[in-house]
């Protein structure tokens, strides 16, 4: 069977899985309890999906994994998270992405997260970061992930780096103003 056909039926697969799942639990409680960081994230996303399944799933806890997701990146991509957060200590974020291997990356095709199996989250070059509200729940408010580019453009350039912003892709849905990934410079 061909990649492209492999690749569709894992789609359909999961789509099928996660609507069965949203299906059942329709009219009913949760099973289990929303995690804190998790509170202000919608059960639901725009294909009926168990988006907090899908969340618990890629980062159980954003909170407790910030550090081991920060030592993964890449150190000047590390460095630049840290100058950021250190320059505008009032904006809390955490990293809900950093370097991911091929199984993950190949989740993150199969869920719509991302666009394609070749990206510089593989080799920790990449980063998602994910806003907090002053209760510490993850966030996807416009204004919070643009002042959060703000400060990660200042802090890449006084470290003297280039950061290409998902917010400014093209072409994807919602863009993807968590993304920030480390741009290579041509050597002349």
């Amino acid at each position: 069977m061909s990649y492209r056909a492999t690749h569709l039926l894992a789609r359909i697969g999961l789509a099928l899985t996660c609507f069965v799942r949203a299906d059942s639990a329709l009219g009913q409680t949760r099973q289990r309890p929303v995690p804190e960081a998790y509170a202000r994230i919608p059960v639901y996303d725009e294909f009926g999906r168990d988006q907090i399944s899908m969340f618990l799933a890629w980062n159980p806890d954003p909170i407790a994994n910030h550090g081991r997701n920060l030592r993964a990146l890449d150190p000047i991509l590390a460095r630049i998270v840290v100058n950021a957060q250190a320059a505008m200590p009032d904006l809390r974020f955490v990293i809900g992405s950093g370097r991911r291997d091929r199984a993950q990356q190949r989740q993150a095709v199969i869920w719509g997260w991302s666009m394609t199996r070749s990206t510089a989250h593989r080799s920790g070059r990449a980063v998602d970061l994910w806003p907090l509200d002053a209760h510490g729940h993850v966030v996807f408010e416009i204004a919070l992930q643009n002042r959060i580019a703000a400060a990660m453009k200042a802090a890449a350039s006084k470290a003297g780096a280039h950061l290409r912003w998902g917010g400014h892709f093209r072409g994807y849905k919602h863009q993807d103003r968590s993304h920030f990934e480390l741009v290579a410079r041509r050597r002349y």
